[in-house]
């Protein structure tokens, strides 16, 4: 039996997703294309495409991947990827996580 994504994931990750899906249905429309034309360019299902301006959360990130190239968006997203996304500098960069290390006295239970 398949997961029910909307139950795992939080209500950023649904507001985001519901946020992407009218910028999605827009381009498409502005641009003339069918939802069929698009998924087909997308190499994908006109269902998956119909999910996708639905802001259905289950659909997987490289099928929106795959919508936003088709729709010349990919470009905009990377760019604000870019810009929100800068690196900490060298000096705080981790080479691996490591769990901390917590005293049982700092419990209260």
């Amino acid at each position: 039996m398949r997961r029910q994504e909307e139950k795992f994931v939080s209500g950023e990750v649904k507001a985001a997703a519901k946020r992407f899906a009218p910028v999605i249905r827009t381009t498409r429309l502005a641009r003339n294309m069918t939802q069929a034309a698009a998924a087909e360019r997308a190499r994908m299902s006109a269902y998956t495409w119909m999910k996708i301006e639905r802001g259905d959360v289950s659909v997987s990130m490289g099928a929106w991947l795959s919508a936003l190239e088709c729709l010349g968006l990919l470009d905009a997203l990377a760019l604000s990827a870019d810009l929100s996304l800068q690196p900490p500098p060298a000096q705080t960069v981790r080479l691996r996580a490591r769990a901390s290390v917590a005293k049982r006295e700092d419990f209260d239970f």
